[in-house]
């Protein structure tokens, strides 16, 4: 089996995250295999990435990053354990959070929105929630913390003439976005914060450039390599003109990643993947609607839930 994501670490992951015995990558049957007819208990491992935070135009900040929680790899946390004939396992996806571009950009008194809450096994007692980044806010004020508890980053500020701005406190997965100081001060003219990422926090804006965005968790475990839960990059200039998106990417987040947004651009919607060994795979599997997808890398079955959903068992 090819290994997925094998650099993952605890750390931000972990918190927060019920103490559930078990292999950290295994799976029980019970009655027949995945040719027969009777149930199959399959243990799921988890990757749930929540919606960005909005960015704002103008001198606003950007987007925290949406949280980035899971249980492969993490040492005392195991997956979670569900019997097929539970009929379906429900999945929300969490939305990106809205940007705020409208008349003045960052010189209007709104902030951008948080990002969404992704769940998977929702309505269950074995429910894993995850909420979005914090959106950024606009001049004169300072970035919104994420959401808690069980929360991303926090959003940038945006920059003020008269004194700094902070950005916005992060929660258990995710990092705080960080402020500007005051536009009075030399190269650091216009400078505004920027989002935290899931991996790290955001640095300052000033000296020439906006802050630093934080960095999100890489992981390949849909077989290609990105980058969830980046945080938005703040204006770097008046109106915003290198304002950035997803840690670095022009513009708004990409999508299905978590990133915060930047320059006007929204945040990202999150993904939720639920990955088990494809030798305990039931026939009857199905994931609803159809944008939503089973995948096969090497000798694991993903499930990728890019908006809400169900795995069905009929």
């Amino acid at each position: 089996m090819r290994e997925i994501d094998k650099n993952l670490t605890a750390g931000k992951s972990t918190k927060n995250t019920q103490n559930r015995k078990g292999k950290n990558f295994g799976y029980q049957i019970l009655g027949f295999g995945s040719g027969g007819g009777g149930p199959i208990c399959i243990t799921y491992d988890f990757f749930i990435v929540s919606g960005g935070g909005g960015g704002v135009a103008g001198y606003g900040g950007g987007g925290g990053g949406g949280g980035v929680h899971y249980s492969y790899c993490a040492p005392g946390t195991s997956g979670i354990t569900k019997n097929t004939d539970c009929g379906s396992i429900s999945i929300q996806v969490g939305a990106g959070g809205t940007c705020n571009s409208g008349p003045g950009g960052g010189n209007s008194p709104y902030a951008a929105g948080d990002g969404g809450t992704s769940i998977a096994f929702k309505c269950e007692p074995s429910a894993i929630t995850v909420k979005g980044g914090g959106g950024a806010d606009t001049r004169h004020n300072n970035g919104r913390a994420a959401p808690t508890p069980g929360g991303g980053s926090g959003g940038g500020g945006g920059c003020f003439h008269l004194s700094s701005t902070s950005g916005g406190a992060g929660s258990c997965y995710g990092n705080p976005g960080s402020g500007a100081p005051s536009y009075n001060c030399g190269p650091s003219r216009f400078r505004s914060g920027s989002g935290g990422g899931a991996c790290t926090a955001a640095t300052a804006g000033g000296g020439g450039g906006p802050g630093a965005a934080g960095c999100g968790k890489a992981s390949d475990i849909d077989g290609s390599t990105k980058n969830y839960g980046c945080g938005g990059v703040g204006s770097g200039v008046p109106n915003c003109l290198n304002g950035r998106g997803d840690g670095g990417n022009p513009s708004a987040a990409t999508a299905n990643q978590g990133g915060g947004g930047g320059r006007s651009g929204p945040g990202a919607d999150g993904v939720v993947y639920l990955r088990f060994p494809t030798s305990c795979k039931p026939a009857c599997m199905a994931v609803t609607p159809g944008c939503n997808s089973i995948l096969t890398v090497g000798g694991c079955t993903v499930l990728k839930f890019v908006v809400s959903g169900c795995v069905t068992f009929t």
